[in-house]
């Protein structure tokens, strides 16, 4: 059985290259350039979508405001924060405050981002 797997970034090629590197694993990938576009497809999809990766920096909502949403609005889904511009304070704050299950800075490596989804999986909430 396949897990769903919600790739937020507003940069094709990183939606493009996250994809690439979950292809041929047990993760079906959906794809949203923006916040909007992301809650449609939560909202709207017959599938669960097992983890979010989103993230940090984008026009409109930023990832900050996002993952608040996410958690609010899906609380058993856990949120992997992926960013191009690491900050030690925010990665505290991302994985104190707002619980997101790791926080992963681009370029990511295959195996971590694979070891990170897979964990995030695993410790998904089954009660909200």
């Amino acid at each position: 059985m396949k897990n769903h797997v919600l790739i937020l970034d507003d940069e094709a090629e990183v939606r493009d290259a996250i994809q690439l590197q979950l292809r041929d694993t047990r993760y079906e990938i959906l794809l949203a350039e923006n916040f909007e576009q992301a809650m449609t497809l939560l909202q709207g999809n017959a599938v669960t979508i097992d983890v979010i990766i989103c993230d940090v920096r984008m026009p409109g909502v930023d990832g900050v405001e996002a993952v608040a949403a996410f958690q609010r609005e899906y609380p058993t889904t856990p949120v992997i924060v992926l960013t191009g511009f690491p900050d030690v304070d925010l990665a505290v704050d991302f994985m104190k405050q707002q619980d997101v299950k790791d926080y992963l800075t681009k370029p990511v490596e295959k195996e971590k981002l694979i070891a990170a989804v897979d964990k995030a999986v695993q410790e998904r909430k089954v009660f909200a």
